[in-house]
Parts: C-alpha cells; sequence; structure tokens
C-alpha cells in the first residue's frame, strides 16, 4: 500500500535526521576515511529506524561525496578531499561546538581572500542607493556605541558585511555570503563581548567606498582583517 504524503514527510524527516547523526560520526572519525560503514540492518538496529531510512541517509550523504556504496562491499567513506564543503547541510553538521575554532579558522582563510576583493568592487560598483544604504548601517553602528546592544550589534555587522558583497556585483562574491551566513553568525557573536567592534575601521572602509575608491576600500578591509579582537575566541 502506497504512503500517504505525511508519511512520506515523517520518513524523509528520519532519513536526514539519520544523515545528520552518520556524517558527525564521520567528521568526528569514528567512521574513518576508506572504512566501511556498517550495513542497513545494523544501522537501523542502532539508530532505531526503518531499512528504507538507512538508505535514504546515504543517498542524502553520497549526494555531498561523503560516501561511496559499491554493490558487494558496502558504503565506503571517502576522503576529505571528496567531501562538498560548500554544502549547507555539510557546513551545518561540520559546525559543532568541538569542531567550531577548526571551521573558523578555515572560513577566516577564504574570506582574508575574497573581503578585500568585495570591498573594492563595491567602491567601483555600488549605486548610489547600494552606497545610501551602507552609510545607513554605518551609522546605527555608530549609535551603538553608546547604547550598546549586543544582539542588535552582530544583526547590523552581519547585514553590513553582507551588503557589501552584494554591492561587488559579482554573484560568486555575494552567494559566499549567503552560504557562509550561519559561519559569519557565529564567528561575529563569539567575538562580541559588551562593546562595539573595530568601529574606526568599519568606518575607514564605507568612506573609501562612497569615495569609490577601490583601493583604499581594499586597503581598509585589509586593514580590518588584520586587527587583533579586542576578545579571542574560546
Amino acid at each position: 500500500m502506497p504512503l500517504s504524503a505525511q508519511q512520506l514527510a515523517a520518513q524523509k524527516n528520519i532519513s536526514w535526521v539519520l544523515a545528520g547523526k552518520l556524517a558527525q560520526k564521520i567528521l568526528a572519525g569514528d567512521y574513518p576515511p576508506e572504512s566501511i560503514l556498517p550495513g542497513e540492518i545494523e544501522l537501523g538496529e542502532q539508530f532505531g529506524v526503518s531499512r528504507t531510512a538507512v538508505r535514504e541517509a546515504v543517498k542524502t550523504l553520497t549526494a555531498k561525496g561523503m560516501v561511496l556504496p559499491r554493490p558487494r562491499i558496502g558504503t565506503r567513506v571517502m576522503p576529505r578531499s571528496s567531501w562538498n564543503f560548500l554544502d549547507k547541510e555539510l557546513l551545518a553538521w561540520w559546525m559543532t561546538e568541538s569542531n567550531f575554532n577548526e571551521v573558523v579558522d578555515h572560513f577566516l582563510i577564504m574570506r582574508s581572500s575574497l573581503e578585500p576583493q568585495a570591498c573594492m568592487l563595491a567602491a567601483v560598483n555600488g549605486s548610489v542607493e547600494q552606497k545610501t544604504r551602507l552609510n545607513t548601517l554605518m551609522e546605527e553602528m555608530v549609535l551603538l556605541k553608546s547604547d550598546f546592544d549586543r544582539q542588535r550589534w552582530i544583526e547590523v555587522d552581519m547585514a553590513w558585511h553582507e551588503h557589501i558583497y552584494i554591492m561587488s556585483g559579482n554573484p560568486f562574491l555575494s552567494a559566499f555570503a549567503a552560504l557562509f551566513n550561519s559561519v559569519y553568525q557565529s564567528y561575529f557573536s563569539a567575538i562580541t563581548n559588551n562593546e562595539v567592534i573595530k568601529l574606526d575601521l568599519h568606518q575607514a572602509i564605507v568612506d573609501a567606498i562612497r569615495q569609490g575608491d577601490g583601493e583604499q576600500a581594499r586597503q581598509a578591509s585589509r586593514a580590518l582583517l588584520d586587527a587583533p579582537n579586542a576578545q579571542a575566541m574560546k
């Protein structure tokens, strides 16, 4: 008898949850690269799910490059070089408390390569309306200095950075900002204490972008990224 739409949705959710649990075990090294995952029956018993749910979970991980099912051999865990770390779900599974510093270290290297370029392009390509919007965000950041609200600062700071990527006019750069939104939020939450952060350096970027000075915007962004944070990550 065919499953109802509700049953199918429930089964899909179970398989997705299982995929996340298996992914985190793989990320933690419980199932190292080149190892073979337990079979469908064993995994089903271990996690209390059906073989169908196991099969669908394996399909999900296969699509992300984490595993490769082989007939008569089993499901092999692939090396990290095969994993699609640009997949939002894989990124979320990786971003656990135990992996936080590792993820952020990789993220900051990528950010330092792309963000100065985004600022340079924003100065050249940004419209008058976009530059006005950036200045409005900057004005709110300045106001928060005297009336600090930690959560609001994080929200505005994230919006400020994301807006610059959009202003660049480069779809790959704006996609980067959207993809790593959760990492940005976790990182900004980790470095924000009870005061605004590097306000003068943010202002220097805005000034350069509004003046249309791409090289100065790039250098100002580099200065922001190179300046140490007042609060080190734990």
